[in-house]
């Protein structure tokens, strides 16, 4: 799926302040930040008629200098030599992991927020609403099934009413750009058996990295399904017995290089692929969801399974920030420390 994104872009406004009054004309710029008049001072009483002539000539002048400067900046703003996430951020030299790999950008989302799991989500995330035919059951995504629960994001596959379709959560990235990266989400896996809870990397379904829960796993409390797609041997997947419980929260994260894939539970590796690594810059997604493939996902639930995501953290390299641009990002905010994660 091809995703747009649209990007804002800040507006400088700028005013000109003009007054008259018995000594002579005052005229300057106001923005937001400031007012500064920057030419002062007194005329020698002339008549009315050359008093109204410099009067328009000066404020004429003004707004025509006052483009100039605007046009010049927006110029600017527009090149390669204004990169406003450079200018924004005190991480604007990158972001080094704990394997010392450098990556350009992030996108976090804290759903604890006071700001309500909703209206984070909004900011980076796509709520899914597509449908398709499984051979088992029409498996349809749904806006409601992805909702503030328990101070946190709630995924959930709706409890199954008979009707060969299953009512899934997911969500998407607004980047599709993505290409490499440490991948980190905070949750607690669904407990009600019939449903697979995913955290993956996808652009095709053979350039995909997975984090996968199976609630129908007899042990999926603890049970962790790693894979890149698509499985051309064995070695592309991996079955993982973590040391903890999948019902409390916890932290899952891949790394995901152009040689291979490692993947983390609560920081301690747990595995690592080098078959099928993806190559092409993708999209990251979470859903939990159930199309009834006794093979996989089992199911559909016979009560609601549902997904609690604490948080996602996302350092990666893009298709969009190239090296150079990045380099003169980090330079023009005064190339401040690279910022430890």
């Amino acid at each position: 799926m091809t995703n747009t994104r649209e990007r804002s872009r800040a507006v400088v406004s700028t005013v000109i302040q003009v007054r008259t009054d018995g000594l002579g004309i005052h005229y300057g710029t106001v923005d937001r930040i400031k007012s500064q008049s920057f030419l002062t001072g007194p005329l020698h009483p002339v008549n009315a008629v050359l008093s109204r002539f410099m009067y328009r000539t000066l404020a004429l002048l003004s707004l025509v200098l006052i483009g100039v400067s605007a046009s010049h900046f927006d110029t600017l703003k527009r090149g390669k030599h204004f990169d406003k996430r450079a200018t924004t951020t005190s991480c604007a030299c990158g972001y080094r992991d704990s394997n010392g790999n450098l990556w350009r950008e992030s996108v976090t989302s804290d759903f604890t927020s006071s700001a309500g799991a909703m209206s984070v989500l909004s900011k980076d995330w796509y709520v899914e609403t597509w449908g398709t035919q499984k051979k088992y059951q029409y498996m349809q995504c749904s806006a409601s099934n992805v909702f503030q629960y328990q101070n946190a994001l709630g995924l959930k596959t709706s409890a199954y009413t008979g009707n060969n379709k299953t009512y899934v959560g997911e969500i998407q990235s607004h980047r599709s750009d993505i290409l490499y990266g440490t991948f980190r989400m905070n949750a607690q896996v669904p407990t009600v058996p019939g449903v697979c809870f995913g955290f993956f990397a996808y652009r095709t379904s053979t350039q995909e990295t997975d984090i996968e829960f199976l609630s129908s796993d007899l042990s999926y409390y603890n049970t962790v399904h790693y894979a890149n797609q698509p499985y051309t041997t064995a070695r592309s997947s991996q079955k993982v017995q973590v040391n903890g419980d999948l019902r409390t929260p916890g932290v899952h994260r891949f790394d995901w290089l152009p040689s291979q894939t490692m993947f983390y539970y609560n920081n301690q590796q747990m595995a690592s692929i080098t078959i099928d690594v993806s190559s092409t810059a993708s999209n990251v997604l979470l859903n939990v969801w159930s199309d009834g493939d006794p093979t996989w996902s089992h199911g559909p639930p016979m009560s609601d399974a549902i997904g609690t995501v604490r948080s996602v953290q996302m350092y990666f390299n893009s298709t969009t920030m190239s090296e150079s641009s990045f380099t003169a990002g980090c330079t023009a905010a005064g190339k401040p420390a690279v910022c430890q994660i």
